[in-house]
């Protein structure tokens, strides 16, 4: 009966934490990479942690920080933001969105008027995001999204189609992680001008979020690899 009740016990456990999987750092610690680019064949190294945190019904908003730390005093470092939802069991990593361009703007420029008049002319619709949970299967399609750039008579559409590969331990400098893995190709147009093709292959690790990222870039023939190499508390 003992057994039986501690097998019982011990199932409800395990379903009530898959149920629960986060895939994002709610460790509250920082998480250094290092990303390596085949093209220039420069090693830079960056910090991420969460910025802010916001709870609207049932969902959680959480802000992360990306700081690219400076090569040396001529190539300084820059910080980024990105956007993730956590609703319902589902961890929602968001790349491109509505807001992304706005906030992209704010860190690009350094003078609010001219910022402003710039803002006027662009305009975007949709995201691209991809959905993070313990329920994935190997071979299980992703959700297509798109996203939708336009600066005056100029429009630019990005898609992102891809699959789950299931679950994957992997090793990095930082530790050994059970992670999810997942392959997506991410395409870029605007009209005649410009095309590109980013076949991608990233690890996710419940309570870390993002372990290692494999970027290949079909016109220009480049990847770029970016891997999680230590965790430290914040100093």
């Amino acid at each position: 009966m003992k057994k039986a009740l501690f097998i019982f016990l011990s199932a409800a456990l395990g379903n009530i934490l898959a149920a629960n999987a986060q895939y994002y750092n709610t460790t509250g610690k920082h998480l250094y990479y290092e990303t390596h680019n085949s093209r220039n064949n420069i090693t830079r190294q960056s910090l991420s942690f969460v910025k802010q945190t916001e709870a609207e019904n049932d969902t959680l908003h959480i802000t992360l920080a990306d700081s690219v730390l400076p090569l040396n005093e001529e190539k300084k470092g820059f910080m980024s933001r990105q956007k993730i939802a956590y609703t319902q069991d589902n961890t929602i990593v968001y790349m491109m969105d509505e807001t992304s361009m706005s906030d992209d703007m704010k860190i690009i420029m350094d003078n609010k008027e001219k910022e402003e008049e710039v803002m006027k002319k662009l305009s975007s619709e949709g995201c691209i995001y991809i959905v993070l949970h313990n329920r994935v299967r190997k071979g299980e399609k992703m959700k297509k999204s798109k996203y939708t750039f336009k600066a005056g008579p100029i429009k630019m559409t990005t898609t992102l189609n891809g699959e789950y590969q299931g679950f994957e331990r992997l090793k990095t400098p930082a530790g050994e992680f059970d992670c999810i893995k997942l392959t997506y190709t991410m395409k870029a147009n605007m009209l005649l001008f410009f095309s590109e093709t980013v076949n991608i292959t990233e690890w996710y690790a419940q309570g870390i979020g993002l372990v290692k990222s494999e970027e290949y870039e079909n016109k220009e023939k480049t990847k770029t690899i970016k891997t999680l190499i230590d965790i430290k508390e914040p100093l």
